[in-house]
């Protein structure tokens, strides 16, 4: 899992500077900024996750399954807003799939005891 957020970090930070020089090159300088700025603070966080899946701090868990549930909340709403297509549907069902997963693994219990919270 410490893998999985640490390629999350990577990938945010580049799609953060992408944003911004794109929102630049529209010369809409603002809303590229700001856009970027949230994605880069979300892939700083990704890589603190993953840093810390590897050492174990009990905080990641607690972060972890805070985040999974509010994807599979973001992806109910990405689905009503798309107007309930088929398309919309999958995309949601592997949008609720890959948290779930996650949910499943944090919860055992070796890796509850992993980060102390067992």
């Amino acid at each position: 899992m410490g893998l999985l957020y640490l390629f999350l970090g990577v990938i945010g930070l580049l799609a953060g500077a992408t944003m911004y020089m794109a929102g630049s090159a529209l010369e809409l300088p603002g809303v590229g900024a700001f856009t970027g700025a949230i994605v880069i603070l979300v892939a700083i966080i990704n890589l603190a996750l993953g840093i810390g899946c590897f050492m174990g701090w009990g905080w990641v868990w607690t972060l972890a399954v805070l985040f999974a549930f509010i994807n599979i909340v973001i992806a109910f709403y990405n689905w009503w807003i798309a107007g309930h297509t088929m398309a919309g549907l999958t995309t949601t069902l592997v949008s609720i799939i890959i948290p779930v997963i996650i949910l499943w693994y944090l919860f055992r219990d070796n890796v509850k005891v992993y980060f102390g919270k067992a």
